[in-house]
């Protein structure tokens, strides 16, 4: 097998873990519920360091990267909601912040630097974890609060980067003058 395909093999193994991780949690198997997730949070590791070990690492392998850890957050929220744990617009939030992500890309034609949206990602497997790990009312809320904080910091965050960008664009095109 080339070493190549080994990130992109262990990144699919999160999305294919999905459907399984759904099936003990609406079993109440809380113990194969928190392996399960375990596993699908080291392939999040593990795919990436692959990748850069063997210098195999490209643009491809990090939009799949992100699409799977997209699907695999939408899918826990996905179940937490048919659960009655969290409200919906949770959803769209996520959504949102992901959807600004590949376009903020597309529009910019570069992968944007977001100290925040880079840990995002990160922040959404923990939030996914603690519902696991703590199924109390109490930590719902936290989940709630930090989704919804740290969903407005990343979109505030690439709007702002992107103002920047459009301002620094106008500057070197003699289009925008600054007063002196």
């Amino acid at each position: 097998m080339q070493t190549d395909k080994v990130p992109l093999i262990i990144t699919a193994l999160r999305v294919v873990s999905l459907p399984v991780l759904v099936y003990f949690f609406f079993q109440q198997n809380k113990i194969l519920s928190i392996a399960l997730f375990l596993f699908a949070v080291s392939t999040d590791f593990l795919d990436g360091h692959i990748a850069k070990k063997f210098d195999t690492t490209s643009k491809l392998g990090s939009y799949f990267d992100v699409s799977a850890d997209f699907v695999f957050v939408v899918g826990m929220f996905s179940a937490f909601i048919v659960a009655d744990i969290y409200p919906e617009w949770i959803i769209v939030l996520i959504t949102l912040v992901f959807v600004q992500f590949i376009l903020s890309n597309i529009y910019t034609k570069q992968t944007i630097y977001d100290p925040i949206g880079k840990y995002y990602g990160s922040l959404m497997f923990g939030a996914v974890g603690l519902t696991l790990l703590f199924p109390e009312q109490l930590v719902y809320n936290i989940v709630i609060a930090g989704i919804a904080v740290c969903s407005a910091a990343s979109l505030a965050s690439r709007l702002i980067y992107i103002l920047r960008l459009k301002k620094k664009e106008k500057i070197k095109s003699g289009v925008y003058t600054t007063a002196m």
